[in-house]
């Protein structure tokens, strides 16, 4: 499953969120939630370990942060990433 969150870290929904990811789900930040990523949260460092979080790179520049290149994704690797992991559940 892939789960697209676009709330603010540590709100409720975020953190539901990340409760309910499960060992072969997918995270993907969009929208105020790439700011998450500054926080060096250890779930997230985790998830990025594992190949299993990507910031979408638009949202990024939008709010003039740095992330790692490796869990950059652009609109299309997005739409690449539902179809990898159907369904998709925003948040």
């Amino acid at each position: 499953m892939l789960h697209i969150v676009r709330h603010p870290y540590a709100s409720e929904v975020f953190e539901r969120c990340l409760s309910e990811l499960d060992g072969s789900g997918h995270l993907v930040l969009i929208e105020d939630a790439v700011y998450a990523w500054l926080r060096s949260d250890p779930r997230l460092l985790q998830l990025e370990q594992q190949s299993r979080l990507s910031v979408l790179s638009a949202d990024v520049s939008a709010r003039g942060i740095e992330v790692c290149d490796k869990v950059l994704v652009d609109y299309q690797a997005m739409v690449q990433l539902s179809v990898t992991h159907h369904p998709a559940l925003t948040w």
